[in-house]
């Protein structure tokens, strides 16, 4: 919901005159921590720290000993503090009192520490020092429960405790815009047999930056008043409580604390005085699924982002009034058309915000120049750069001929003529039913492409955006801004000072800092939770590797979510030309049985969602891809060699007994059967069938019809939609409201990635990278790897996601 400034100005004023007290909420039991001292009171609270680091100052004392200074009245603190771990020493003058508070959190739900004191009292303690717990639990974006135990000072032999407790409700939480605005809590205490109320309190939180707030004790109806700001680092606090019974004013207790703060939850000052800019400055690829480790310093913007991340960090600058524009360098590059278009469409939300875009770049190929920058308000190459921009093309390389003259034979187990995964070791060139199929999905791909670029560029197209894209590449930048491609030729300090004139000097904020800016939300509002399962890669047999292959782990992990009761539905993203009959089979049949067990599934295609890759998402209750999506391939291929004639001119000769001829089947050193190519055959179309029963089940169609859109042919999103095969156009957006939609209720997501840990994430973790090779030869060994992945035995495979862009 987006909430303008003028209805949010009027909420204020509503609340500051309903509300007759705003807030020193701080009990020392707090379930609503704000200012770095708040953190450090209830030994949980620490643990919920959302910055990297703190460090901090702090002065109570009474008014007239602030404004006479005379000697050291109150009391002085000091603080250091991390995620998790803090210090805290506090004097008045006379004695000194040290607190050692460590904890540890689960996510935003729930938070355990301990706390360590001690002081001149401490001997009094049978150990020394006095011990503290805590716990705060927030099962809902609306509630905060807080409860604690301090050790007391005590004569006996045996330890004395109080007990503290708080709640905490934000009564706005039905909207995402006002969920923090305020804050209501209660405090309580238990000792000595006796349970009282202290106090009750209101916080009214502008923004993460600004805080008033106010507490009323019940024990002697007095009441506290204070304020926090926190901007760039720096964060001040105030309060002041009056004296009871009528007392000078004067002698009410200040309390002013400074601190610095160091991480992602402190605003800038500049981004309050004046929209900013987002910068996503050559990010290269982003990955398509979430990172199996994922290890955020807390400040800074070297970490990495994925796709998602990213998408949905312009998404809310689109809606965030600190945010005024976006700025790219160096465009993202995208390893599909689907990927590209799902940007482009965020891109599209952005700018339709009221909000420009503006473009700098040395070169971009067709995919970032297409959908990412040619909608910008300006889009600008360096003098020296060049848009190297070409139409979409298939091609593919043949190697019948050249393993025939080393005395290797193929023979194709091949489904249909349409299912050509493996033509480029059975064919020297490509047939007709290839060619047909090619020519109109590269077609179909380079329409979607020019009707892109026409809405993008509008009147700036010189000629329209077929001419303009044939008549590439524009190695001589000045023929792009001829064409009316690019707005401008300029150097990247040229490009800068336009604009910051534009924007008016706004400050640059990192799209890797602000996709990871912490929030004031407690968590996760009250929805059904749904599990949203990233499969990314290869199908094979084994495990799986988390985000590069899918195995046995992925139909093991939909299983259990079939039997957690906390899952109402299952969101798959699939990402996968295909691979191995029998995973496939079995994550389809764990899909098939998430639905009968009452949980809806739906699929969101990314990039390739073919053959296996449609298999296992062909029985969901909804299906969802982007228009340039490569779906369907529904069929069965493989490939039989026969390498009898490479030992004859190698001069190597062979020998075998068997007890029957079964005993010779498969053997490639040996003289090729028919007999054996035609059982292979015969489990090719099996298991065809096999894939066509369960198309036309999960989609409801004549099995007739299935066979009619399968022998292994290709589909764009767009055709597979007007198909059938598919539900919608769309992307991740799209599916969690397809899937709210069928729960009749709203969502909130958990992230799964099945499969092994890969080795190279933690290799990244200690620094050590692979070797870089040139593309051509890194293109190659990459193909190399995903057949080797593939092993033995029936594939599902669509050619062009082996010939992916990477």
């Amino acid at each position: 919901m987006k909430v303008s400034c003028i209805p949010r100005a009027e909420l204020l004023v509503a609340l500051l005159s309903i509300t007759s007290v705003y807030l020193f909420a701080q009990a020392g039991n707090s379930a609503d921590p704000f200012t770095s001292w708040d953190y450090s009171d209830n030994p949980a609270a620490i643990g919920f720290f959302p910055d990297a680091m703190t460090m901090g100052i702090r002065r109570a004392a009474a008014v007239e000993g602030f404004a006479l200074n005379d000697g050291f009245p109150g009391t002085f603190e000091l603080l250091y503090g991390l995620k998790g771990l803090s210090y805290r020493f506090k004097t008045d003058g006379v004695a000194n009192q040290h607190l050692l508070t460590s904890a540890s959190s689960f996510g935003k739900v729930l938070s355990l520490g301990i706390r360590f004191r001690w002081d001149e009292t401490s001997s009094l303690s049978p150990l020394g020092f006095y011990g503290d717990t805590g716990l705060i639990i927030r099962p809902l974006n609306f509630l905060s429960l807080a409860l604690a135990t301090s050790e007391e000072p005590t004569t006996t032999a045996k330890p004395a405790f109080s007990h503290s407790m708080a709640v905490a409700i934000r009564p706005l939480a039905f909207d995402p815009a006002l969920e923090s605005m305020l804050t209501l809590g209660a405090d309580a205490r238990y000792s000595g047999g006796t349970l009282s109320f202290d106090s009750i309190s209101a916080r009214l939180a502008l923004d993460s930056w600004l805080s008033v707030h106010g507490r009323y004790s019940l024990s002697d109806s007095s009441f506290g008043i204070g304020l926090a700001l926190a901007l760039s680092g720096s964060e001040m606090s105030a309060a002041y409580f009056p004296p009871g019974g009528g007392a000078d004013l004067s002698e009410g207790i200040a309390d002013i604390g400074a601190s610095i703060r160091i991480g992602r939850a402190m605003k800038s000052t500049d981004r309050l005085l004046s929209p900013s800019v987002l910068l996503i400055d050559e990010p290269g690829i982003w990955a398509e699924s979430p990172p199996s480790m994922d290890f955020d310093p807390g400040f800074g913007n070297d970490v990495a982002l994925w796709f998602g991340q990213a998408i949905s960090a312009i998404d809310k600058a689109a809606m965030d009034r600190s945010i005024g524009f976006l700025v790219m360098v160096e465009p993202p590059l995208f390893m599909s058309e689907a990927r590209a278009q799902e940007m482009s469409r965020t891109l599209a939300r952005f700018r339709a915000a009221g909000k420009p875009v503006y473009v700098y770049a040395r070169s971009m190929n067709r995919l970032s120049y297409v959908y990412a920058a040619a909608g910008a308000e300006l889009v600008a190459l360096d003098p020296n750069g060049s848009l190297p921009i070409v139409d979409v093309a298939g091609f593919s390389f043949y190697l019948k001929d050249a393993l025939s003259r080393l005395g290797v034979e193929t023979y194709s187990l091949q489904s249909h003529d349409t299912k050509t995964a493996f033509n480029m070791f059975s064919e020297s060139g490509m047939v007709d039913a290839e060619r047909a199929m090619v020519r109109r999905y590269v077609t179909g791909l380079a329409g979607q492409g020019y009707a892109e670029l026409e809405s993008a560029r509008g009147d700036k197209l010189k000629v329209g955006a077929i001419t303009a894209i044939a008549a590439g590449p524009y190695i001589d930048p000045s023929l792009a801004v001829e064409a009316g491609l690019v707005d401008a030729l300029m150097y990247r300090d040229e490009f800068d000072e336009l604009v910051q004139e534009n924007t008016g000097s706004a400050p640059m904020v990192d799209i890797r800092s602000y996709a990871r800016e912490r929030s004031l939300s407690w968590g996760l509002p009250m929805a059904k939770k749904v599990a949203v399962v990233y499969l990314s890669g290869n199908i094979i047999e084994g495990p799986g590797v988390r985000g590069m292959s899918i195995g046995d782990s992925a139909a093991e992990l939909l299983a259990s979510l079939r039997e957690e009761p906390g899952i109402a539905g299952v969101l798959l993203r699939v990402d996968s030309g295909g691979g191995s009959v029998i995973t496939s089979d079995h994550i389809a049949r764990e899909v098939r049985r998430l639905k009968e067990s009452g949980k809806p599934v739906v699929v969101s295609m990314a990039g390739y969602a073919a053959s296996g890759g449609y298999y296992i998402s062909a029985y969901a209750d909804k299906i969802l891809a982007e228009a340039g999506t490569i779906t369907g391939a529904i069929g069965v291929t493989g490939i039989n060699f026969n390498a009898a004639g490479l030992l004859e001119r190698l001069g190597i000769g062979t020998g075998v007994e068997s007890a029957g001829q079964s005993g010779e089947f498969g053997n490639i050193f040996l003289p090729h059967r028919d007999r054996d190519t035609a059982t292979m055959k015969a489990g090719i179309l099996y298991a065809y069938d096999r894939f066509i029963d369960v198309v036309a089940s999960g989609r409801n169609i004549d099995r007739t019809r299935a066979d009619e859109l399968g022998k292994g042919q290709i589909w764009l999103g767009s055709e597979a939609l007007e198909a059938g095969l598919i539900d919608a156009i769309g992307g991740m957006d799209e599916a969690k409201e397809a899937l709210a939609e069928l729960l009749g209720h709203r969502i909130r997501c958990v992230e799964y990635l099945p499969g092994e840990l890969d080795p190279k994430s933690l290799f990244s973790l200690l620094g050590v990278s692979s070797v870089s090779l040139p593309a051509s030869i890194a293109g190659i060994v990459d193909f190399a790897e995903e057949l080797s992945e593939l092993d033995g035995g029936l594939l599902y495979m669509a050619p062009e996601y082996l010939y992916r862009e990477r």
